[in-house]
């Protein structure tokens, strides 16, 4: 039997059939037995109806991106066929349910399987069960042995009692036999057995949740919003477990205030977006670069503008995150480079937040947020929490009599002044959205406001140094091109480098983690050494490549590649546009 590198499933239908729990279910077991998974969520921007579909790539080593074909497309209605029958290849498997008298185009090389999905269901008295009759039929197809699955459906099914959970063990035996039936012996391949190990099947989204809990953050403010909702909807579960707090506000602005109120009495706390609601953060983003006030704000990009596609992927609030806020309103921008990092790079982000003290936006996207990978399991121990230069004790006695306070926003050598927090004996200071003077007085003086504007400047020096503002795949800083990404780029740009490399061409790739203040001299070294820049980006008007023009006089070597369609990129295109301009 041939052996595959890897196996791609797809299913689709109508919202509300049980695509994505079919998806959920054969994701979760297949990551109990070791296997490395990616998995991609598409559906309408609709409540119930609309085409949806959930593919999963399943390997043995690791992936980062959904892949290119589909091994076994399952589709629950014409359309799926209609819309993703040609994504499979010939000796490639289509299960469709025969209740809706499927066509398909059979001189195109695949194997067309119409089977009793509903019929199943009936047979065993519920329609939900469909998915589970085509989990099995699923299973049966590609090869995967049965037990996993049945312990699977005991465990999920348990509480509803043994006649659920036999009834579903049935469905899934009967489809599970009737598909390797109708195969007559015919097979996809294999996929070697990996070894079990110590993984996570998640969301970015539950990821950066997880991240911040981590991170000490026990307070979040938020209000729904597509692709973003998963993060607050986690927190919700968890936050009585650690003695959090979660609200819903009316609105992002209120969202992002009320992080800041926590933020500025001592709590880690942050809000979650996308672009829509960062818009309407932007009057609170100033205030808190002018009082100082540490703040974590996690964007999950979306299709724009407005209301756009909202469940489309781009990433076309680089600029708008980097200026958001009136006057010179600087912070801190990071992008997190794999769903597995969206853990990690949300710690870093509170920890920035604190030491800088400043409001640290991280950006996302749906393509992380709203789609699970299996990565290694977490270490929560990584990353020390770290506060800055937060006071909470020892503070000399006030001078009540001049009215000198504590002085918050002493100007210091490193731009970052001593903080401390309500109720502390001897830090009582004024904090307001106004210019002020070393104890926060308002003072609209050229001398406090020359000095103060400085001073905040000042401290974005050393951003670059306290993370690691960028992954790449060499050390080795020549090469004939450099592959340029940001957030869920990450993957198909990777694969596309190892396709590249395997023709014997001199190729590496950087997948940016800080982008403002922009780390001009980290990345110099790689961009003087590549003869060529192909930066890979999801926008229309290229505002990761305007970053790189900005710092950079080399534009004649800065090339772009841009897709604004609503879709993840495929490792094929950016090795076309790389064979083009190499």
């Amino acid at each position: 039997m041939e052996t595959k590198r890897d196996f791609i499933w797809k299913m689709g239908g109508q919202q509300g059939q049980g695509v994505e729990s079919c998806g959920e279910i054969l994701g979760r077991v297949l990551a109990q037995e070791g296997y490395s998974l990616f998995s991609q969520r598409l559906f309408a921007s609709r409540i119930k109806g609309g085409h949806t579909t959930i593919a999963l790539r399943i390997a043995t080593k690791e992936v980062a991106t959904i892949g290119e074909h589909v091994d076994c497309l399952v589709a629950l209605d014409q359309e799926t066929i209609d819309l993703h029958g040609h994504e499979v290849p010939k000796g490639g498997v289509i299960i469709a349910d025969d209740a809706f008298h499927p066509k398909f185009d059979a001189h195109s090389g695949c194997i067309f399987l119409a089977l009793p999905i509903t019929e199943l269901a009936r047979k065993y008295g519920s329609m939900q069960m469909k998915n589970i009759a085509a989990l099995g039929m699923s299973a049966g197809v590609l090869g995967f042995p049965e037990d996993p699955f049945y312990g699977f459906i005991a465990e999920r099914f348990g509480k509803k009692g043994e006649e659920i959970v036999s009834k579903n063990k049935q469905i899934f035996k009967d489809g599970y036999d009737v598909a390797i039936e109708k195969l007559q012996g015919v097979s996809l391949g294999a996929l070697a057995t990996p070894p079990k190990k110590d993984q996570l099947y998640l969301l970015g989204n539950e990821a950066a949740a997880l991240g911040a809990i981590s991170a000490g953050a026990r307070f979040m403010a938020s209000y729904p919003i597509t692709p973003a909702s998963e993060i607050m909807e986690y927190m919700i579960k968890v936050v009585h477990k650690i003695n959090g707090t979660v609200v819903q506000t009316e609105d992002e602005l209120s969202s992002c205030m009320m992080a800041m109120g926590a933020g500025y009495a001592g709590v880690r706390a942050f809000t979650a977006t996308s672009g829509p609601g960062l818009s309407l953060m932007a009057e609170s983003i100033s205030m808190a670069t002018i009082a100082e006030i540490p703040v974590v704000i996690i964007d999950v990009m979306r299709a724009g503008p407005s209301t756009g596609m909202a469940t489309k992927v781009e990433q076309s609030d680089i600029r708008y995150a980097i200026a958001s806020g009136h006057g010179d309103a600087e912070k801190i921008v990071l992008a997190a480079s794999s769903i597995e990092d969206c853990y990690y790079i949300t710690q870093e982000a509170f920890n920035l937040a604190e030491e800088f003290q400043t409001p640290v936006i991280l950006l996302s996207d749906l393509q992380f947020g709203m789609c699970k990978q299996s990565v290694p399991a977490f270490d929560p121990n990584r990353i020390a929490i770290k506060r800055g230069k937060l006071v909470t004790e020892g503070l000399p006695e006030l001078d009540t009599a001049k009215k000198a306070y504590f002085h918050r926003f002493e100007d210091v050598e490193d731009g970052i002044s001593p903080r401390t927090i309500p109720g502390v004996k001897n830090g009582m200071f004024l904090s307001t959205g106004l210019e002020h003077n070393v104890f926060g007085k308002p003072a609209e003086g050229q001398a406090d406001r020359v000095m103060e504007m400085n001073k905040r400047h000042r401290k974005f020096a050393g951003v670059a140094k306290a993370i690691q503002p960028f992954t790449v795949a060499h050390e080795d800083t020549d090469c004939d091109l450099l592959l340029i990404g940001v957030t869920s780029t990450n993957g198909a740009i990777e694969e596309a480098r190892e396709e590249l490399e395997a023709q014997g061409k001199r190729v590496n790739h950087l997948q940016l983690r800080l982008l403002s203040p922009f780390p001009t001299e980290a990345l110099a070294p790689y961009i003087n050494g590549a003869k060529k820049v192909l930066i890979v980006e999801e926008d229309l008007t290229a505002q990761l490549h305007e970053l790189f023009a900005i710092n950079f006089a080399c534009h004649d070597k800065l090339l772009s590649l841009l897709q604004y369609d609503g879709t993840p990129f495929l490792a094929s295109t950016i090795v076309k546009k790389a064979e083009e301009v190499y």
